[in-house]
């Protein structure tokens, strides 16, 4: 049979998913092309393609949402063929049909079942003729606040709103009462607007302590359809996974066959071509329920080729040239067990909120069996508000369960991400817990052991931390200073009290005093906490030292008076504080400050407005995440110092509020 040959495919997607469908395309032989917004021009997926074009500005509705200037790359550079990726236009109609108007291979299912299985809401009313369990819920046309109340009631609290367009968790709200439905609306609409270009909502009863249950299925154009087992996806939060793994620990082989082939029966019924993804929830007692179709490669397809030793990509491509599947559903096996982490650039102490700003230093451990690293970030990378904070993952793979977590963990303490909050800690914690460990999980897992998994740096090793910072300061002036070279830096012929420095620990405040033992052995002194360090090693990058006789490294990267350090039980950030404190004028405690990076949204107040605690005065948008601001307590908005649109920095005060000036009158 003659098929047609993909030579050139342009990936319309930016970071850790273009570099991987580009690495796929180079062992096919197959050229690529990247796209790039003004935010991307330096981003290591345009460097490793063959071909790089600009497509727009920073935000993403300029740019990677930008239909015709996609199009017209692809066009300048002769590519036969568009790779989605995940997000932006991966599960978009319109983008797959204009693609197949321009003579270029859509790498996907046809936009018709996109259509229907891109809206939840209309994939819910096609498979409920089918017999598949669904989630009760509702998927009406009808939008009006009053018939999502009238709904929600019926469905019984608690409820859970849902893009209709989308996944990743935006556009979700889990609305415990009435109360709650007019504000959850209102935003959950607002982000899926931004995020999908669609406003529509679902309505689904929320099923607590669920697990959720994803099936890859396979299909081509002769009519094969195949499953490559199931992921289980449940260790999530803000709605978006974090960890996933394949095969699940909660599935028995019974369980497993029925819910895959419930799988296969909604691909057959909407005649699914190319990689995609059936959803399931899965009850505490053992029921499962279809909740959506994702039409698109996930981000954690790399776990199922790691147990199945496919490469979805590859397979994808071969289905867009016309090819059919080249083995059969007998001949496809999973061989141990692989799990992944999504490490983002976020502050799981500060609700998970996005972080932003130069990533300094970018080290992943080096290459060991089993491990794969799909990454878009490098050092000097500068990561802003306009795209999802994920930055890596990381995917271990071993004989069993308890070998795949165990190595999964020693890959993420290797690695180093300075000058960005990461969720590399919370992860780390989450592959030490127990309940974890033995599979007891599910969608709630997170808030349920919130404190166990966000815990701040002991005390202790605060002080340790706070030691081995004031001896690389230390050892760097005494590598700079202009002295004798055999005279130490702090030697001085008249009696002089010990040298000491002030330091702030992830923001708590440390006098560290030390003296000279000897050569290169110092007694440290932080309160009443005194230890033996001699620095064993030392380098810009870092610093061994000998505490007490037991020798540690910690990873250090220095920007002027701060060091972002890698202590045995996480990262931290220490600043060098001036000898004398400055003293300044206090800021207002009820002016409104932004509490992480972002744009701003929208305004809800005006200048000359009486306010109340509580009440919401600025939205933020940040990496498609939205978070209201609201008033920490009754007053006057005096001034409101920045516009819709603007870019705003953590701590940048937003509105100014003063006192009320009424006073109590007697009659």
């Amino acid at each position: 049979m003659n098929t047609p040959r993909i030579e050139k495919i342009l990936i319309a997607n930016r970071g850790e998913i273009a570099l991987r469908v580009m690495r796929t395309c180079r062992k096919m032989g197959i050229s690529t092309v990247a796209v790039f917004s003004d935010a991307d021009v330096r981003s290591p997926h345009v460097r490793f393609a063959d071909e790089a074009v600009r497509i727009g500005p920073a935000p993403s509705t300029e740019s990677y949402l930008n239909i015709s200037a996609i199009i017209e790359a692809a066009r300048r550079t002769r590519a036969s063929a568009i790779h989605p990726g995940y997000g932006f236009l991966s599960e978009n109609a319109d983008f797959a049909k204009a693609c197949r108007a321009a003579g270029i291979f859509f790498i996907g299912p046809g936009e018709e079942v996109i259509r229907k299985m891109g809206l939840k809401t209309t994939a819910r009313r096609l498979l409920a003729e089918t017999g598949v369990p669904l989630v009760p819920g509702y998927d009406g046309e009808d939008q009006s606040v009053s018939t999502l109340h009238k709904q929600a009631r019926e469905i019984g609290f608690p409820v859970l709103i849902k893009a209709s367009a989308g996944g990743g968790g935006k556009g979700m709200r889990i609305v415990a009462a009435a109360a709650q439905l007019d504000s959850s609306i209102e935003s959950a609409k607002r982000e899926a607007a931004k995020a999908f270009g669609n406003d529509t909502l679902l309505l689904e009863k929320y099923i607590e302590r669920a697990r959720h249950i994803e099936v890859q299925i396979l299909g081509d154009s002769q009519g094969n359809l195949l499953h490559l087992f199931e992921r289980e996806c449940s260790i999530q939060r803000r709605h978006q996974k974090v960890i996933e793994e394949s095969p699940s620990p909660a599935l028995p082989p019974g369980l497993r066959e029925r819910i895959c082939e419930t799988a296969l029966s909604v691909g057959r019924a909407i005649g699914y071509t190319s990689a995609g993804t059936v959803e399931f929830i899965l009850t505490p007692p053992g029921e499962f329920f279809f909740i959506e179709v994702n039409t698109r490669l996930q981000v954690e397809h790399p776990i199922t080729e790691m147990t199945t030793g496919l490469d979805l990509v590859e397979l994808q491509i071969m289905i867009a040239e016309g090819h059919p599947i080249p083995f059969s559903q007998g001949e496809i096996h999973q061989t141990g067990h692989a799990v992944e982490a999504r490490l983002y650039a976020e502050d799981p102490l500060n609700d998970f909120r996005p972080a932003t700003g130069a990533c300094h230093t970018c080290q992943f451990p080096p290459a060991i069996e089993g491990i794969r690293i799909d990454s878009g970030i490098e050092s000097g990378a500068e990561v802003g508000v306009y795209y999802d904070p994920m930055l890596a993952k990381l995917i271990a793979h071993g004989p069993d369960r308890n070998q795949a977590l165990r190595k999964l963990e020693h890959a993420l303490r290797g690695t180093t991400i300075h000058g960005l909050r990461t969720n590399r800690d919370f992860l780390v914690r989450m592959l030490e817990h127990q309940d974890f460990r033995s599979g007891e999980i599910h969608t709630e897992f997170v808030s349920e052991h919130l404190e166990d998994l966000i815990r701040r740096i002991s005390p202790d090793e605060v002080k340790l931390g706070a030691a081995a910072a004031a001896l690389f300061l230390h050892q760097t002036l005494e590598r700079d200073a202009q002295v004798l070279p055999n005279i130490p830096l702090d030697y001085r012929n008249n009696p002089y009290r010990d040298p000491s420095i002030r330091l702030s620990v992830d923001g708590e405040a440390i006098e560290v005093i030390w003296k000279r033992l000897a050569d290169r052995r110092f007694l440290i002194s932080i309160g009443d906490w005194q230890v033996e360090a001699e620095p064993v090693e030392f380098a810009p990058s870092g610093i061994r030292v000998s505490f007490d006789g037991v020798q540690r490294f910690f990873r250090v990267t220095q920007i002027d008076d701060r060091l972002f350090m890698d202590l045995p039980s996480g990262a931290c950030e220490v600043v060098r504080l001036p000898r004398y404190p400055i003293h300044s004028a206090l800021a207002e405690q009820a002016d409104a400050s932004a509490p992480m990076p972002g744009v701003v949204s929208k305004i809800l107040v005006a200048v000359g407005q009486e306010i109340h605690a509580g009440e919401p005065l600025i939205i933020l948008e940040a990496m498609k995440m939205e978070q209201t601001l609201i008033a920490a307590t009754d007053g006057i908005v005096e001034a409101i110092l920045v516009k819709q649109g603007d870019v705003v920095a953590p701590g940048d005060v937003l509105v100014h509020i003063g006192a009320t000036n009424s006073t109590d009158e007697g009659e």
